[in-house]
């Protein structure tokens, strides 16, 4: 028995059998489904040293109508010779091993303690692989976060300079004759604030402490972080649109570089 597996956005088993195990599939699956939530998973079962009485079967019936199909086809293409026991003997289902009839229950008896041990093995591999990604993930979140306060502290000096540029530019449109300085301030601040992220950073503030707070959850996490990584990605992009600063611009490069770390492994977790 050998149970195998990849990651997989879900939960998909493939058996490859003998013939006379095919009616064990829907067991192995429920099997399988009642301890593994997400993952490409293959189950290879051979049989190497059958037990139980086996026989030659001859199935004579079979071998006459192949006689008597060449015989008819020698007969209409009018062709030399004659039908000889090396012609029967190739043919499928003519000869066969007849192997030993046993019940369903019976041969679920057999296979599954090799089921439950392989599986056992499979799912203690997984965790040791799931605690080094567990480290591997903490780390590219340590690099959001270190990212993100960056944006943070910067944040104030954007807006500043998004304020005074627009002074700047009223100022050069009317020619140094400025309205109203009162009107003039309240219309540069409402422009300024359109670049203010501080919201989009306390947004992807709270995912980060949801992603790591998942990470510490037991059971299968996979998918919500993968949607966590989606708003991530959404509240970055949004940064980078609003803040419209060369230094922001790189620290989100930066922020994009390290989420698309963190989708590809988090594709590996349950």
């Amino acid at each position: 028995m050998e149970v195998t597996s990849v990651n997989n956005r879900f939960l998909e088993v493939r058996c490859r059998l003998p013939r006379r195990l095919n009616g064990l599939e829907p067991r192995i699956q429920q099997a399988i489904q009642g301890r593994v939530a997400r993952g490409h998973v293959e189950v290879r079962l051979e049989e190497r040293n059958q037990d139980g009485p086996r026989a030659l079967r001859v199935d004579v019936e079979l071998a006459r109508q192949y006689v008597q199909a060449l015989q008819t086809l020698q007969a209409e293409l009018g062709l030399p010779g004659e039908v000889r026991l090396e012609m029967l003997v190739g043919q499928r289902e003519v000869l066969a091993i007849a192997e030993a009839e046993d019940s369903l229950e019976n041969l679920w008896a057999g296979v599954e303690p090799s089921l439950t041990a392989a599986l056992d093995a499979l799912l203690e591999m997984r965790a040791r692989e799931g605690v080094a990604l567990t480290a591997a993930l903490l780390r590219d979140l340590g690099e959001v976060e270190a990212g993100l306060a960056r944006i943070l502290a910067r944040a104030p000096e954007v807006v500043a300079l998004h304020r005074e540029r627009l002074r700047e530019r009223v100022a050069a449109l009317l020619e140094g004759r400025l309205p109203d300085p009162e009107r003039l301030e309240q219309e540069v601040a409402l422009l300024a604030d359109r670049s203010d992220v501080t919201e989009e950073c306390d947004r992807l503030k709270s995912h980060l402490l949801q992603f790591q707070q998942a990470l510490g959850v037991a059971g299968p996490q996979g998918r919500r972080l993968d949607f966590l990584l989606q708003e991530m990605n959404r509240e970055v992009n949004t940064i980078g649109s609003k803040a419209a600063d060369a230094g922001v611009a790189q620290e989100v490069v930066s922020l994009k570089t390290a989420l698309e770390r963190l989708r590809e492994q988090v594709q590996n977790l349950e």
